[in-house]
């Protein structure tokens, strides 16, 4: 995943387009170490060397979560690089109660070298109507806009965001006529009667299964209290308008079994447990949304 910043020495150029100025290489005449720098993995060449130097993180905690400055480290040679900068590998996993469904990491710049980073894991279901892509509103398209989707101590609350067209499945616990963080939603946010958090959003929406027939529907007690948030202006604030009952898009039932098909974007966002449903409209997909820090 990458992060848009500056380069304070290519500055008219900047001005001429980010995406031009991302792709140009800064040269400098002695070591930058240690200068603050904008754009998370972006390299600039030390002298007339085969040297680079990377802006980054100081703090693999920092990379985890996608907070804190970013310095240039020393200049290294690329040869010796764990990873590209930018890159993304998952890991399976045997354990059918792994929190991620799998290790997912980025390659990111940690103390001035590129390393794999483990990404934090924040995973919602939401709703796909059609056959079309999950599409993604960028985090950075709203800075201002936070929410909370895992719950823990150590939470990301900086994510890309679903546009309104695959909304998330969601339940007002509290019946507050909002959804206040990710307890509300289906995922590793939700804490079930055992007071642990879900694995992932089949896990959570299993716990409405009152009867074991494996789908939540008008025979389980609560199916009536689902809805669907379709956040139209992405500010991460839910408004009446824009909580529906789940019954008002045609979807009388919901499976808890899945199975695990792993489609990732270019910035890291997942799409990994799934299963399909019935609405009005014919046949959709349940899909729990793996969501990368950024």
């Amino acid at each position: 995943m990458k992060t848009p910043r500056a380069i304070p020495s290519l500055l008219a150029l900047f001005l001429l387009g980010l995406g031009l100025a991302a792709c140009e290489e800064e040269t400098v005449e002695e070591s930058p170490e240690g200068r603050s720098c904008q754009l998370l993995n972006q390299s600039v060449s030390c002298g007339d060397s085969e040297l680079l130097s990377y802006c980054g993180y100081q703090e693999y905690a920092d990379a985890q979560n996608g907070f804190g400055a970013l310095t240039q480290g020393p200049c290294i040679s690329p040869d010796e690089n764990e990873c590209m900068p930018g890159d993304s590998r998952t890991e399976p996993s045997a354990d059918p109660d792994d929190l991620c469904g799998g290790t997912h990491y980025s390659c990111d710049v940690v103390g001035g070298e590129p390393m794999w980073v483990e990404q934090l894991c924040n995973t919602p279901l939401v709703l796909r109507f059609d056959d079309a892509p999950i599409e993604m509103i960028a985090a950075e398209a709203t800075p201002m806009a936070t929410f909370d989707i895992d719950m823990t101590a150590d939470s990301c609350i900086t994510t890309d965001w679903p546009t309104a067209a695959t909304p998330w499945l969601v339940l007002d616990r509290d019946h507050s006529g909002s959804i206040d963080g990710g307890h509300e939603l289906f995922g590793s946010g939700t804490q079930l009667a055992s007071g642990r958090h879900a694995t992932h959003g089949f896990a959570a929406l299993a716990e409405l299964d009152q009867n074991g027939d494996e789908r939540v529907d008008g025979l389980d007690a609560r199916f009536g209290e689902l809805m669907l948030w379709r956040d139209w202006d992405a500010d991460r604030v839910s408004t009446p308008d824009e909580l529906t009952p789940l019954s008002d898009s045609g979807v009388d039932s919901l499976p808890v079994d899945f199975e695990v098909a792993v489609e990732c974007d270019e910035r890291g966002n997942c799409g990994v447990q799934r299963a399909s449903f019935s609405h009005a409209g014919g046949v959709g997909e349940l899909v729990d949304l793996y969501l990368a820090c950024h």
